[in-house]
């Protein structure tokens, strides 16, 4: 389950007038501003780190010192795996810092352990894609970023949208959605079966999709886009490429690509070993911020922070080996996780 933290407006009054700050800071049509997906996220930061204050016992953020930063660092070191770690402390860095401008205080504690809370507290960011992100970037793509990439998909534009809408609302790898067949999917029920031989894992798994998929769907396998793509072929994939061979995906994770970069969300971020180098013999990037990937990873981070399911449900929906790849990769450990339900439901 995901933590279960107070809600910002029972939180302390510091944090609840710096979330009011976010809020007004925050406007998804403007560019310049931060969009509602990052302020959420910053808000379950600052509702961890009032948890925390009340586990110390520590009344007001004001008191906290540079002993309780260094306590704070630890926490997260023990806590958290991955980027999850590394971003809630920069965003109680970030609110510690506001406290200062407000005059609420006369240092930031975290200053003097942030220069070392990579080798200090081992928060890093866990694979070279997201080590090369800057501070205000995530892993996983969110919804907004989505619908950003639909936006601005290229000629083809109802297979692509579909492609992305698809891997967004089911969480499947690329290569699997490369190998779907058109009896795979189940238009009444609304589910996809991955066959054993497309899984990575090579399991049989059945994974749902939303009624809003339903238009895209239909434009693709009855209006005759999909027929007239693959007129000259012979085959049942379920999509196609520019000359009806079946779409690999390697084009479908170019598609993606392609479409945050239009959307002006994409940028190379650096360069792997078959990058080439310039005339001075420097590698050139070749490594996009957002790919296929980071959608399936968009995903899981809404199924296990944003909804009721189970770890085990998301763990199937995603073809893990098991539910503690999804634990360790998805889920903030938090000591009162499942309390409600215990409340709920617990025996007699």
């Amino acid at each position: 389950m995901p933590p279960r933290y107070k809600d910002i407006s029972e939180c302390r009054s510091e944090i609840e007038d710096y979330a009011g700050q976010l809020d007004s800071g925050t406007d998804n049509a403007d560019p310049e501003l931060r969009d509602e997906d990052s302020t959420r996220r910053y808000k379950q930061d600052l509702r961890w780190y009032d948890h925390w204050l009340d586990d110390a016992k520590i009344e007001s953020p004001t008191d906290v010192g540079s002993y309780h930063a260094n306590q704070v660092g630890q926490t997260l070191s023990n806590e958290f795996n991955g980027t999850s770690g590394l971003y809630r402390w920069d965003q109680i860095f970030a609110f510690h810092d506001w406290l200062v401008r407000m005059e609420l205080t006369d240092s930031n504690p975290f200053e003097k352990w942030d220069d070392e809370k990579k080798e200090k507290f081992g928060l890093t960011k866990g694979t070279e894609q997201s080590r090369r992100l800057q501070d205000d970037e995530q892993y996983a793509t969110t919804q907004n970023e989505i619908r950003k990439m639909e936006e601005n998909v290229g000629r083809y534009r109802t297979r692509d949208q579909l492609i992305i809408r698809l891997l967004w609302q089911t969480g499947m790898r690329r290569k699997e959605a490369a190998k779907l067949e058109i009896d795979d999917v189940d238009r009444d029920a609304r589910e996809i079966t991955i066959r054993p031989t497309v899984a990575k894992n090579g399991k049989e798994r059945v994974v749902a999709y939303q009624q809003t998929l339903d238009g895209l769907m239909k434009e693709w396998l009855d209006y005759g886009y999909r027929e007239e793509m693959a007129a000259t072929a012979d085959h049942s994939r379920l999509f196609v490429g520019e000359r009806g061979a079946p779409l690999s995906g390697d084009r479908i994770n170019e598609i993606v690509i392609d479409a945050a970069d239009e959307a002006g969300i994409n940028r190379k971020i650096y360069a792997d070993a078959n990058a080439g180098t310039d005339e001075e013999g420097n590698k050139i990037p070749n490594r996009w911020k957002i790919t296929a990937h980071n959608v399936r990873h968009g995903f899981g981070t809404y199924m296990v922070n944003e909804t009721d399911a189970g770890l085990w449900e998301v763990s199937q929906a995603m073809g893990h080996s098991s539910v503690e790849i999804t634990q360790r990769i998805y889920v903030d450990d938090d000591p009162r996780a499942g309390i409600d339900h215990l409340h709920e439901y617990g025996p007699e």
